[in-house]
């Protein structure tokens, strides 16, 4: 059985560290206390489902994403195994792209 509470706790940091930011800095940006998010990341607390939901929106990334396990295969491991990293690049430059060029002309 998939134990989501650790699955949780090691993805909130793995995101937390990949957007290169403190747990101070993301209690900050929750309306939380430092300790909050020590907390969580100690098992000590578990989060709200509100607060499940600022994490995720603040680390940039789906909620569903705190929830996955190694043992499930990650979301970019599924990709990654359908494309080459070079053609990922050539994707998100694509959509990348494609939204400037969009927000550009909703400017005018």
């Amino acid at each position: 059985m998939i134990d989501y509470q650790k699955c949780f706790i090691t993805n909130m940091k793995y995101y937390r560290k990949r957007k290169g930011i403190s747990q101070a800095q993301l209690a900050e940006e929750c309306d939380v206390s430092n300790g909050t998010i020590g907390n969580i990341e100690c098992g000590i607390t578990k989060p709200s489902f509100d607060l499940i939901l600022q994490i995720a929106e603040h680390l940039e990334i789906k909620p569903e994403l705190l929830f996955y396990s190694p043992e499930e295969n990650s979301v970019s491991d599924k990709y990654s195994d359908s494309f080459s990293k070079e053609q990922l690049k050539r994707i998100k430059l694509a959509f990348t792209t494609a939204l400037n060029e969009t927000i550009e002309e909703l400017k005018k």
